[in-house]
């Protein structure tokens, strides 16, 4: 029968049209052309407590050292119409 595929989507944190299309339909389809018989998909991790609690301990840690939490190293991703932008040169 073959070894089994089992995808891990893990940059995914939801369900979203990139797990359930491609990963879920046609990546399934291609492994079947590929003559693999067993092909599975983990689920994300969602609104799973245990990874809700993490974001929000790491949100609780930024806030009580007053550290800004940003992406991108903290390059402005506001737009312009957004004047409180803490990184928007003035």
């Amino acid at each position: 029968e073959g070894k089994p595929v089992i995808v891990v989507p893990i940059g995914f944190t939801s369900e979203h049209s990139e797990t359930l299309v491609e990963l879920d339909i046609e990546y399934r389809e291609l492994a079947e052309e590929a003559g693999i018989k067993r092909y599975e998909r983990v689920e994300t991790v969602g609104t799973d407590k245990e990874f809700i609690d993490g974001l929000a301990s790491l949100v609780e840690q930024v806030v009580s050292q007053d550290a800004i939490l940003t992406s991108e190293g903290a390059n402005c991703q506001c737009p312009d119409t957004y004047s409180g932008c803490p990184f928007r040169s003035a």
